[in-house]
């Protein structure tokens, strides 16, 4: 019976040491953030900033270790690198252009900007003001000048930043076919890929019928599995190296 047990014990010790060691070669990580800069005292939504000093070591750790960052077109083709990681900023704020956009012009590395088209030039409407005071949001002329400088890809979100997972499905299909139809009419730009966002009822099947047929941009939740290298549209699970760092460090650190 001892030895059962002890045989038994090595063995889930040997499952987990392979699990925690295991690669993932094929895997497409997106590294998502949503404000930059220092949040606001009393803050109840102190991870979802981060520094412009953090971001940029962030830029100098991928290049150092092979990963090559991807713009929402590649990662639509299909065409992609040995090592690719899309850097995502959900919410479109106004520091993204003041604090991130330079550093991408430094190190030449491209990232995407989800926001809402009905919201552009204004503010997070979205969020509760009794979690922190609202913030800026990147006007129709930074959009256009950030998408003219080939760095910047851009995607939508809901109309006005709605979760369109906990709405009707009726409802939820004219917020994504509208909101893609407004970021070309309202802001003369093309969504080049979609973000369920927050997706606190993500249903995979269900948000897919929500898309318009030809829509083939890459879409994003925080809900699935790990992302594989293919040319499909897929749904990409996120990461949010504000919000876990060391889970982060470790799924790149896998991809090795």
């Amino acid at each position: 019976m001892t030895y059962f047990l002890l045989s038994a014990a090595v063995l889930a010790v040997a499952l987990c040491v392979y699990f925690f060691l295991r690669r993932r070669p094929h895997a497409l990580f997106v590294l998502a953030y949503q404000k930059v800069g220092k949040a606001p005292k009393n803050s109840r939504l102190q991870n979802e900033w981060i520094s412009p000093r953090t971001f940029e070591k962030t830029l100098v750790w991928l290049r150092a270790h092979g990963f090559t960052p991807v713009s929402l077109q590649k990662l639509a083709e299909g065409k992609l690198p040995q090592k690719p990681v899309l850097l995502a900023f959900i919410g479109g704020y106004q520091s993204f252009i003041s604090d991130i956009f330079p550093l991408l012009e430094k190190y030449q590395m491209p990232a995407a900007v989800f926001t809402a088209p009905d919201l552009a030039g204004t503010y997070n409407a979205w969020q509760n003001p009794h979690d922190e005071p609202w913030q800026n949001l990147l006007t129709e002329k930074e959009l256009k000048t950030l998408h003219k400088s080939g760095l910047v890809s851009l995607g939508a979100l809901g109309l006005g930043g709605e979760d369109a997972t906990r709405t009707p499905a009726l409802d939820a299909t004219v917020i994504v076919r509208e909101s893609l139809f407004r970021f070309k009419t309202q802001l003369g730009l093309k969504a080049e890929g979609f973000a369920f966002w927050p997706a606190a009822n993500f249903d995979a099947k269900q948000a897919a019928q929500l898309l318009p047929e030809r829509f083939t941009g890459p879409v994003l939740t925080p809900r699935l599995g790990l992302n594989k290298r293919t040319g499909k549209r897929l749904f990409y699970k996120i990461l949010f190296p504000a919000k876990n760092p060391r889970a982060v460090r470790y799924a790149l650190w896998k991809r090795r």
